[in-house]
Parts: C-alpha cells; structure tokens; sequence
C-alpha cells in the first residue's frame, strides 16, 4: 500500500478564518515604500519625473550616436580623400566621441540615485492608520 504524500512544509495544521473584512482591502499608494537587501527603507522619485528622465535619456542617447556617426563618416571622407594623416587625425577625433554613448546612462543612473529617498524613521507622510 503506497504512503500518503508528505505535506507541504508550513501547512502541518489548517488556515484559520477569520470574519470577512467589511470592506474591500485597498492600498494607500502614498504610504508605499520598498525595502533593499540591507533592509533599508526607500522611497523612488515621481513618476512624472521617472519619465522625463526617460526621455531625457533617449534623446541625449540619439545625440552621441549621431554625433560619433559623423565623425566616423568624417573619418572616412577625410582618410579618402586627404590620406593617412588626415585620417588618422579624424579618427582620433571619433574615438574621442564614443564615451558620448555611455554618458546619457551614467546621467541617468546618478538622478535614479538621487531620486531615491532613504528612511531611517517613518516618514510624517505616511501617517499611522
């Protein structure tokens, strides 16, 4: 005869039930705060805001692509048409641009940082009930 299946551990007795709640549980989105691995309390920034930030970064982003783009391309126009040291001068000038790529992530990971609040005590704004 088979054995019954071992229980699920953290279930060894039954739920217990209480009353229904009379009202529908709601959640208060202004008394909402997240907890870091160190147990640390935050809050994040405004929404709005998250989204300029985010479009801030598109575009910054779009500009040091075009910006390095050209300059390759100027690269290539100037080592055609003018030789090696003309090319070599604008190539330099086209790997001085590629840290344009990476700067718009930088700028948005230094306003992430200082949009986030750290609580050591409750904030007066969340209220106690």
């Amino acid at each position: 005869m088979a054995h019954p299946p071992p229980e699920a551990p953290g279930r060894a007795h039954p739920l217990r039930g209480g009353p229904p709640l009379s009202a529908p549980f709601r959640v208060q989105e202004d008394r909402l705060y997240d907890v870091s691995a160190r147990g640390t309390a935050f809050t994040e920034g405004d929404a709005a805001e998250a989204a300029a930030r985010l479009a801030r970064l598109r575009w910054l982003f779009a500009l040091g692509l075009g910006a390095n783009g050209l300059t390759w391309t100027l690269a290539g126009l100037a080592f055609v048409l003018g030789g090696r040291a003309w090319g070599a001068g604008f190539g330099l000038l086209a790997l001085a641009t590629v840290p344009l790529l990476a700067l718009p992530a930088l700028i948005e990971a230094l306003a992430r940082h200082r949009a986030r609040r750290r609580h050591r005590v409750r904030p007066r704004e969340f209220g106690r009930g």
